[in-house]
């Protein structure tokens, strides 16, 4: 797992094309589709969105996705200290669309430090 913060605002790095990956676990093929699109659901529902979606089960996507979401945590508490309560609200904005543009490619790199290939696209 890559906690780096060039992982987490990695924009120029983001998927730029859907992508299908394969991993054969127990003789049986997995595969998870990535998209390059911004995520809705990643943007309501933040990193409950990769705890319980069945798309996102693969190890470890809960806690890569649950450092970003505590860190806007956090940076909420110390805005709502020393800020209004419109530029908290603007800054939690700004987070949970940076983490929708931003969650299919922390998907897409779990997916291949867990041993998933790319499957080239026809």
């Amino acid at each position: 797992m890559n906690f780096a913060p060039s992982e987490w605002f990695g924009f120029n790095r983001r998927v730029k094309h859907d992508m299908t990956f394969t991993k054969t676990i127990n003789g049986e093929t997995s595969t998870k589709k990535v998209y390059a699109r911004f995520n809705v659901w990643a943007l309501l529902f933040t990193w409950f969105y990769a705890l319980f979606s069945v798309r996102c089960r693969t190890p470890f996507i809960a806690l890569k996705t649950a450092v970003p979401f505590l860190g806007m945590v956090l940076l909420n508490m110390v805005v709502q200290l020393f800020f209004t309560e419109q530029i908290a609200l603007s800054i939690n904005l700004l987070g949970d669309i940076w983490y929708g543009f931003m969650f299919e490619t922390w998907f897409r790199n779990q997916l291949i430090a867990n041993g998933y290939q790319e499957v080239a696209q026809q």
